[in-house]
């Protein structure tokens, strides 16, 4: 169930984009208006990253996430098995300031339906997420950066949270072996707006879905709740991929929207 990955043979005349995900950059658009696409996914040669493409019509390879596993033993994941593990995956598909996503993954034994999924939206986006390692004798270090500007540092080795804006807990399940919603909290000066869903993607709010509540929270103010689908839209027309609602894409809009709903706003 984990991303798509599609295997590119070295002859194939797709061509990477050119992007480079280690600058600290804003977002080349406002509204993401992709087609729901495979995704191709690859290990950076310094192997503490993989790199996924969206795949268009034409057959072009456009960077769409990065994305690393804690897969264990460790104190958050304590637990050992094949695609056992928690995955962080910073997307910006587009590049647009729409849909600027942390996805978390916690996979607690082999079953991919006791699976748990956590969607993360941080706020104000003023950049695509960044990513970037130090390494020499002492340490090895992975540091991501937010759209906020915040700062999260991992373990290059074990990819476990070792300070910054997120803060972690160890994966758990239920008796019946469901892993229970991914304990990574955001602990910034922004805003954060979460989704979860039990082996599901956590946002898309149509049909049995379409009543789910999501969580808008925000360091000192009570968590607000808010109507998934006031938030995000499935677009059939491109391929059921899911957008974020095109009217408070701007941090001024959903400032003002939040302020609204919840008494309080994203700064």
């Amino acid at each position: 169930m984990k991303s798509i990955v599609l295997l590119a043979m070295l002859s194939s005349v797709s061509a990477y984009a050119e992007f480079d995900e280690t600058l600290i950059q804003p977002p080349l658009k406002e509204s993401n208006e992709v087609e729901l696409n495979g995704i191709s996914c690859r290990t950076r040669n310094h192997n503490r990253w993989d790199i996924c493409y969206d795949i268009d019509r034409n057959n072009n390879y456009n960077e769409t996430s990065f994305k690393f596993q804690n897969n264990g033993i460790n104190k958050i994941v304590p637990m050992e098995g094949f695609g056992v593990g928690r995955d962080f995956e910073f997307q910006f598909q587009d590049m647009a300031r729409s849909d600027l996503g942390l996805l978390v993954w916690d996979s607690p034994d082999e079953v991919e339906s006791h699976a748990h999924l956590k969607m993360m939206y941080f706020f104000p986006r003023n950049i695509l997420p960044a990513i970037r390692y130090e390494s020499d004798a002492e340490k090895d270090l992975v540091i991501v950066t937010l759209p906020t500007e915040e700062e999260v540092v991992f373990n290059g080795k074990t990819k476990e949270i070792i300070s910054g804006a997120l803060t972690e807990g160890p994966i758990k399940q239920t008796s019946n072996g469901t892993a229970i919603a991914p304990d990574v909290q955001y602990n910034g000066k922004g805003v954060v707006v979460e989704a979860a869903a039990v082996a599901d993607w956590p946002v898309g709010f149509e049909g049995e879905k379409a009543s789910k509540i999501v969580s808008v929270k925000k360091k000192g103010q009570k968590t607000c709740l808010i109507p998934g689908k006031e938030l995000w839209f499935t677009d059939h027309s491109k391929g059921g991929n899911v957008f974020f609602n095109k009217k408070l894409i701007s941090n001024e809009a959903f400032d003002k929207f939040l302020k609204g709903r919840c008494g309080f706003g994203i700064y």
